[in-house]
């Protein structure tokens, strides 16, 4: 049985916060969104037919429950701030669907905005909070993403828990998942008020979008634990942006980080290749394992000499080629490893940017921003802006070790000097290197196992090796390696183990100490 429950902390002044247990979370949530593949061309056929196929082709067996609405299904507030389905789209209302959903074992979910507009300019619920959540909860609803647009100037600090306390006051067990993109940290606030949290900007279904997201994820991984946790957004396995190599590391690296696993693709016209993906059911595991520590990346190493790797900042090392640089006279800074250039990832403008290398393109004016997102000024105050948009390289939150693009503030953090070593030294006391393209990444799981990902990011076949001391295994321990994706042992190691993975791809195992 639900019950309401309030945790309520009461100090010296009086002075209480309401935090969020709701029941729900236990686990990452796993289900489909429509926005991803369909945006705003949604109605209420398309959701009948989603809920039906979820059911018939094995999703729901293997643990996809939820069937959420995302943007574009609300009409209208009506004279006392009631809001209404978009009459055209959804004629028969929403309860219909959440009936639906839930005669066959599903839960039924919707979208709104923590502004005065939802982001496709639909009704948000900004001071229409327990309204909205009354309505949800009599029509059905289980799940609520809840969006960050038309904010007027409130922090989400602010705007969010209004809407938990809201949901809570139903009675009804709502899983609030709060899409904050991520630009107030909110993984180190929003435990007390969603069941989980967008760590960042919307994915594309593309290889650079899919990385950039894992990455800013990855840095919040001590945040997540039951209940509540960090969301890179949704999955765009099936969508046809990426090859099928990539689609499997892209759903190991959210089940190994412990992610929502929503599905964004088409389900009435995926694939055979898409199903088995999206069902591996050793793979889905270590995404529901109920101990709930994610994943995360314990040990890195260079190998490309070609393509693209984000900047970061590390310990300055005598001689360390990723860590050289040369500012050439069309105004591109450009790595001595790799001989790329340091770019704003997709000419995005925003604050918090990743900073990337690339092939360089600074001649190609037909590429975004006519390819000025590759050129850069080095100023005297110590600045160096980018030509695009005249942001500071900025270290993230002063300790990395990400580097993004920010608005310039005059910040330790964005002040810089070109060594005559050939490095590029941040005043926070590091230097700006390559993140590397070989990567191990691992968690512990319930019963002393561990979870290790093995993720080549190079363009080229690469063996890659997860020592037991990376990973937290004693070094004589011996450990039984099963493969996740092959569904089989592999055999038993001790101290490492090692494994050829091909460009783009990974090798999944879980190691039992025996």
């Amino acid at each position: 049985m639900y019950q309401l429950i309030y945790i309520v902390f009461c100090a010296t002044f009086l002075t209480c916060t309401q935090s969020l247990n709701n029941g729900l979370g236990k686990t990452p949530q796993m289900g489909w969104n429509s926005w991803n593949h369909f945006g705003c061309n949604i109605n209420e056929e398309l959701i009948k037919s989603t809920i039906s196929v979820i059911t018939t082709s094995g999703l729901a067996a293997a643990g996809y429950k939820y069937v959420n609405l995302d943007d574009c299904w609300a009409g209208y507030r009506d004279s006392e701030g009631y809001i209404h389905p978009d009459n055209k789209s959804f004629p028969n209302g929403l309860t219909p669907l959440a009936d639906y959903a839930h005669q066959l074992g599903l839960h039924f979910g919707v979208y709104s905005d923590a502004g005065t507009n939802t982001c496709a300019g639909r009704p948000g619920s900004l001071n229409y909070e327990h309204q909205d959540a009354s309505s949800y909860a009599s029509w059905g609803v289980d799940y609520l993403k809840y969006d960050n647009c038309y904010d007027t100037g409130i922090p989400p600090q602010t705007r969010y828990p209004k809407m938990r306390d809201a949901l809570n006051a139903t009675g009804r067990p709502i899983y609030f998942s709060m899409c904050e993109w991520g630009v107030n940290n909110p993984a180190t606030w929003a435990p007390d008020v969603g069941n989980s949290w967008r760590t960042t900007g919307d994915i594309s279904d593309s290889w650079q979008s899919m990385t950039s997201r894992i990455d800013l994820n990855d840095q919040w991984w001590s945040y997540a634990a039951p209940g509540g946790w960090n969301d890179p957004d949704m999955l765009e396995v099936g969508n046809g942006g990426m090859t099928n190599t990539e689609y499997v590391s892209h759903f190991s690296l959210w089940a190994i980080s412990k992610a929502p696993l929503l599905i964004g693709c088409d389900i009435t016209k995926m694939t055979a290749e898409t199903l088995a993906i999206l069902t591996a059911p050793e793979v889905i595991a270590i995404n529901q394992d109920p101990l709930g520590k994610q994943g995360h990346k314990v040990a890195t190493s260079v190998l490309s000499s070609q393509g693209q790797a984000n900047a970061i900042i590390s310990q300055c090392q005598t001689g360390k080629q990723s860590q050289q640089w040369k500012l050439k006279s069309d105004k591109s800074i450009v790595n001595q490893l790799t001989g790329t250039c340091l770019e704003i990832y997709d000419c995005e403008t925003q604050d918090g940017t990743i900073i990337q290398v690339f092939p360089c393109h600074v001649s190609d004016h037909n590429s975004c921003a006519q390819s000025t997102n590759q050129q850069w000024n080095v100023n005297s105050d110590g600045t160096i802006t980018s030509v695009m948009d005249n942001k500071c390289l900025d270290v993230y939150d002063f300790e990395g070790p990400g580097v993004e693009s920010w608005t310039c503030n005059g910040g330790s953090n964005q002040n810089w000097t070109f060594r005559s070593d050939g490095t590029l030294y941040s005043a926070v006391g590091r230097c700006m290197d390559l993140e590397a393209d070989l990567e191990v990444w691992a968690g512990e799981l319930q019963g002393g196992s561990y979870a290790v990902l093995l993720f080549n990011r190079s363009p080229s076949l690469a063996n890659i090796t997860a020592n037991w001391s990376d990973i937290g295994l004693p070094s004589n321990t011996a450990g039984v390696v099963r493969d996740l994706w092959k569904r089989q042992d592999i055999g038993t190691y001790s101290g490492s183990f090692t494994s050829v993975v091909e460009s783009h791809g990974v090798v999944f195992v879980k190691i039992t100490p025996k």
